[in-house]
């Protein structure tokens, strides 16, 4: 967060981004669409802080995005998911227009975690 209050986001709604971290390697390198902001959450690995999540679309045909939800210990495989903004590198030009602003944002109450 900056000095202000505002979360430097490192992508924007409509964007096209690369998932350059996950707990899974053949998330690593996925092409996604940013389709919806989800607000601030809490992630599995990052207990104390919540940060910007998205919702985003995998663009290749035939791929999808890999999830471990320990409650139920399950993989699950998604064409369309949730990921935190620092796991993404935004792959087109920000505009600053469309960008979301996460400060408004309550913190989501502790959904089942899943582990990208």
């Amino acid at each position: 967060m900056s000095r202000n209050g505002h979360i430097h986001l490192g992508c924007e709604l409509g964007c096209i981004a690369m998932i350059t971290d996950s707990k899974f390697s053949v998330n690593r390198g996925l092409i996604v669409k940013v389709i919806e902001p989800m607000g601030l959450m809490r992630w599995p690995g990052f207990d104390t802080e919540v940060m910007p999540i998205w919702r985003v679309q995998v663009l290749a045909q035939g791929h999808t995005i890999c999830y471990h939800l320990p409650k139920k210990g399950e993989l699950r495989h998604e064409k369309v998911g949730l990921v935190p903004d620092q796991f993404l590198q935004c792959l087109t030009p920000l505009s600053g227009q469309m960008r979301f602003e996460f400060e408004d944002y309550e913190p989501e109450p502790n959904l089942e975690p899943m582990a990208l």
